[in-house]
């Protein structure tokens, strides 16, 4: 699934250099798989990407636009695989995207959480910047469901949302790795059941 990467706003008509952008978040994000958050600096991204700070800065105004960027671009958004029903299209949606984190994106995942507990300004860009709008199309189909008739009229759709989030997250940050896929497979899935049981139009 394609990524957006963000980047800090340029003077009209300035071309952007896209080789240069992709080196620089490749650079980071090898930083970050490799060092304690604290030692991802601007110094260690010049460093390793061979692209000055002043090109740099250019493109984002501050460390934390571009630690969010560059934990971003390796993120793939929520396609919707269409099922019978608006549940089933959320469970083989989020499935689908949870078979693409490998190792690495995982890993990444654990230091954005980590990144986002020590850092608030780092937490509200790449909320405002970049996870929101992954929600998009999620929220778009918890919208349908309800039009639809599939789910209550009164649903709070963002918490809906946190809540079907937190159970993947829960899976992916703190729980042991099962050594049976299908276990965990299943017990998400019924995780997320329970929540929609309580969506549910009766």
């Amino acid at each position: 699934m394609p990524d957006s990467i963000a980047v800090a706003d340029r003077r009209p008509g300035r071309p952007r250099d896209t080789a240069l952008e992709s080196t620089v978040l490749a650079a980071t994000v090898e930083l970050l798989l490799e060092r304690d958050t604290r030692d991802v600096t601007i110094s260690a991204i010049t460093e390793r990407s061979g692209v000055s700070r002043a090109a740099l800065y250019r493109r984002w105004s501050s460390r934390e636009e571009l630690l969010a960027a560059a934990l971003d671009s390796v993120r793939s958004n929520v396609e919707l695989k269409r099922g019978a029903t608006t549940l089933e299209t959320i469970l083989a949606s989020y499935e689908a995207a949870a078979e693409d984190v490998d190792n690495r994106v995982g890993a990444l995942v654990k230091k954005r959480v980590a990144l986002g507990l020590e850092n608030d300004k780092l937490r509200a860009l790449s909320w405002n910047r970049h996870v929101s709008r992954r929600r998009e199309p999620v929220a778009a189909e918890i919208r349908r469901g309800i039009q639809v008739g599939e789910l209550s009229a009164d649903v709070d759709v963002e918490a809906m949302i946190d809540l079907i989030n937190g159970v993947y997250y829960y899976q992916m940050v703190v729980r042991e790795p099962e050594p049976s896929p299908d276990a965990t497979r299943e017990r998400v899935r019924n995780a997320v059941k329970l929540v929609w049981e309580g969506a549910l139009r009766r």
